[in-house]
């Protein structure tokens, strides 16, 4: 709001007051109106906290790395990482849960919520593995994604875990050294390559599937079939 119209407004409303008081009463009247928004804002940002930790963890924000501790507000764009024989979990205000391994690291890209109901959500993870527990609301589409740099699993389902590796031949092709594995413990997910976001592999509960650097994801196997090389998967 303008300096100016909140002159008008100051002195329209306390018209009669002496000028110390009426110049005190206007500016606090501005201060709160130029002071809302950004407030309002910030706390949107938050959107859950971490309720678990175990060993060395890191969060980064913006330039700015800290330990992670319990009870730390958890923020959008936030990007947490675990050291060696760490492991973390986030709980978010709709009561979805992110749990991270050792050795892994993943980005909070988007979180919106209306009020305590999730209305889209977009993890990055890149490296190591990730659990994710998603909290469905009753009729609303899970609207819930992790991202990996060569894959996406758009959540249909309430469970499932995600690895990205980086650093060993796939499973699935062992001259590709990056790849990503799905596996599924409740509900659907629906899996494809980031190069062909429209070619989806939709993967059961019990089951897993593996996305080999440009390939499409593979045919849904019984979960344990494929040596994952992730810290934890099993």
């Amino acid at each position: 709001m303008p300096r100016s119209d909140c002159s008008s407004i100051a002195r329209s409303r306390w018209r009669g007051f002496k000028q110390p008081t009426y110049q005190l009463v206007a500016i606090i009247l501005c201060s709160f109106a130029l002071a809302s928004p950004s407030a309002t804002a910030l706390a949107q940002d938050t959107v859950g906290e971490v309720t678990s930790v175990v060993g060395v963890a890191n969060l980064q924000r913006g330039a700015n790395v800290t330990g992670v501790s319990q009870s730390m507000p958890i923020d959008v764009h936030d990007r947490l990482s675990t050291m060696q024989k760490a492991k973390l979990t986030v709980t978010f205000h709709d009561g979805s849960k992110l749990v991270l391994s050792e050795s892994s690291s993943f980005t909070i890209d988007q979180y919106a919520m209306t009020s305590v109901t999730r209305t889209a959500a977009s993890i990055g993870l890149w490296a190591g593995h990730l659990r994710a527990i998603v909290n469905l609301a009753v009729g609303k589409p899970p609207n819930f994604q992790v991202h990996t740099p060569n894959a996406i699993a758009a959540v249909r389902g309430t469970e499932f875990e995600t690895a990205f590796i980086a650093d060993r031949p796939c499973p699935e092709d062992r001259n590709c050294m990056r790849y990503t594995t799905v596996g599924v413990l409740h509900g659907v997910v629906a899996v494809a390559n980031v190069s062909t976001p429209t070619q989806t592999v939709k993967v059961n509960e019990g089951y897993e599937t593996t996305v080999a650097c440009e390939s499409p994801a593979t045919a849904p196997a019984p979960l344990g079939m494929e040596e994952l090389g992730a810290p934890g998967y099993h």
